[in-house]
């Protein structure tokens, strides 16, 4: 079931107005002719709420963008990571988890393995043994720009569809939307 509320700012909608079961979310300011893609985008975001994807009781279409498109085309992404990680395949769901991690670390910031330790909260030799290891599974791969884009996608999708402990990205600022969302949990 869900319930439009008629408020014209995001100030005028804050979540202790709200029964604390419910959760809420605002789509994209759009012209009135165009509120049911505002609607499909708030539904969306109720959805992923729903799944444990997003925490937040309040989900903002413009805070969650890359999530919403990463998480799109299940089919897509499914196949785009099974061939991008597909050096990862016959580890251990343990060892993979480990090694995805690592990689998205440093594909995220190309930082030293001191740096990365430190952002995963690893010892260093750590994070140099396991970026040997994804040397030798991805071998030139890791040189490519192209082949290490399509890595980070199918990481990032991952990490966007499990339960996550902090958001990755957060939004910065406040839309205005002619339209918000809430639906009871």
């Amino acid at each position: 079931e869900i319930y439009i509320f008629p408020y014209t700012t995001l100030s005028d909608l804050t979540l202790g107005q709200l029964p604390r079961t419910w959760r809420a979310a605002i789509g994209p300011a759009v012209p009135l002719a165009d509120a049911a893609q505002s609607l499909r985008w708030a539904r969306r975001l109720l959805s992923l709420q729903q799944r444990g994807i997003l925490p937040d009781r309040l989900a903002r279409f413009d805070q969650h963008l890359a999530t919403l498109w990463l998480l799109s085309d299940p089919f897509l992404i499914t196949e785009l990571s099974a061939r991008a990680l597909e050096p990862l395949a016959d580890l251990t769901p343990t060892q993979r988890g480990k090694l995805e991690e690592t990689l998205l670390s440093w594909l995220e910031t190309r930082r030293s393995a001191p740096e990365i330790a430190s952002l995963l909260d690893i010892h260093p030799q750590t994070v140099r043994y396991r970026l040997r290891q994804l040397e030798k599974l991805f071998g030139p791969l890791l040189s490519d720009p192209g082949s290490r884009f399509m890595i980070e996608i199918a990481l990032r999708a991952r990490q966007a569809s499990r339960v996550q402990r902090a958001p990755v990205l957060k939004g910065a600022g406040e839309v205005s939307s002619p339209f918000r969302y809430g639906v009871p949990a």
